[in-house]
């Protein structure tokens, strides 16, 4: 009796939530939009994007959930109405073009710019329609690899690394730094996505199921542990070990204060409400962990978000601020960043997740530095 009246208060919580939400002005809703919507095209309702998802599916808006009458398809595609210099009936001539259509921050999660409109500097940038050498690019030497991709003059596209329709993606994992707006209703759920990440993104020389180091170095090839003529820092991929870490599957130290470890997400641990968001997955108790023996960082450990990730036994915490309380997330201090946008821009250089000396002792005590 006691847990079905639990449900029941559950259930009337979550209704209560939902029209509350829905009440919200759109503006409030949506505080993080950066300027008006870009879409020339006709005007479209929410459903027409979100309906078929909503409200437990995991979310890929209009990139998913295709059926025979679904209405996704015009979201993007204008069969009678596209321009002439469009290609696969899109509204624009580009692929960059057609995406920024809503993932400018007005309609969908900014790529670029929600950095700089909140003052912020941008260290380092994974550009698009500008970029066709990857920096360790050759196996070889380690050294930088000119690649073809599939933008205007061979350039990195979107379509390089995400598949629009969700098709032949990775496995999902835990995201993090989430924006809450109202069509996200983001406590009802989960929050775990493949980011519409390709298995085998252009210019990769391996496969991958999941977003962890295997899939970086699929392009970034010179990076990769364990080759013969090149000297990097140690990575956990398939190369090196049988079962590497993975961004939702990897050691991480059981709290903020925590000398042991535990298997966990890189991102977010359990479920909206319920779950945190957290650092722990930057730092590596010394002496290892049993977790940790045998397996090795992964790139998002150290490329990331920028960040303020404390040290061993004080981890900083990753605090989420909801909208109208006045406060901009990322800006400062332990104020860990919501609104950061890796691998596309980070604050510092190289994408690396703290700077200098900062980020090495997340692992080297300095008492074992030589």
């Amino acid at each position: 009796m006691k847990s079905a009246a639990i449900l029941r208060h559950s259930r009337h919580l979550a209704l209560v939530l939902v029209v509350a939400w829905c009440l919200i002005p759109a503006q409030a809703a949506f505080a993080w939009r950066e300027g008006g919507a870009t879409w020339t095209g006709d005007t479209l309702d929410c459903p027409a994007c979100h309906t078929e998802e909503f409200p437990f599916a995991t979310r890929q808006g209009p990139h998913s959930g295709y059926l025979t009458t679904t209405r996704k398809c015009l979201a993007c595609h204008a069969v009678h109405n596209s321009p002439a210099g469009g290609i696969k009936l899109l509204p624009k001539s580009t692929i960059k073009a057609n995406c920024l259509v809503c993932h400018d921050g007005t309609g969908g999660m900014g790529v670029y710019g929600a950095i700089t409109a909140r003052g912020l500097s941008v260290g380092a940038g994974h550009r698009i329609d500008t970029t066709n050498t990857v920096p360790g690019g050759n196996a070889a030497t380690g050294g930088a690899a000119t690649f073809v991709f599939t933008g205007e003059g061979d350039f990195l596209s979107c379509d390089d690394c995400h598949n629009p329709h969700d098709a032949d993606c990775v496995e999902p994992f835990s995201g993090e730094r989430i924006r809450f707006h109202a069509t996200d209703l983001g406590w009802l759920t989960v929050w775990s996505s493949d980011k519409l990440l390709k298995r085998t993104p252009t210019g990769s020389n391996t496969t991958s199921d999941d977003y962890g180091a295997d899939w970086c170095v699929g392009c970034h090839r010179g990076r990769r542990s364990g080759l013969p003529t090149v000297m990097n820092h140690p990575t956990d991929t398939s190369a090196t070990h049988a079962t590497p870490f993975t961004y939702d599957n990897a050691a991480i130290v059981k709290s903020d204060v925590s000398l042991e470890t535990t298997m966990g997400t890189m991102g977010l641990l359990g479920g909206v409400p319920s779950g945190i968001w957290h650092n722990r997955g930057y730092v590596m108790p010394y002496p290892r962990t049993a977790e940790q023996t045998g397996h090795e960082p992964i790139c998002q450990q150290c490329h990331e978000d920028s960040r303020d990730v404390g040290t061993v036994g004080a981890v900083a915490p990753a605090r989420i601020y909801r909208y109208g309380d006045g406060r901009t997330s990322g800006d400062a201090g332990t104020d860990n960043p919501l609104f950061q946008n890796f691998p596309h821009e980070t604050q510092n250089a190289r994408m690396l997740a703290e700077s200098q000396d900062d980020l090495c002792d997340n692992c080297h005590p300095a008492s074992l530095l030589p």
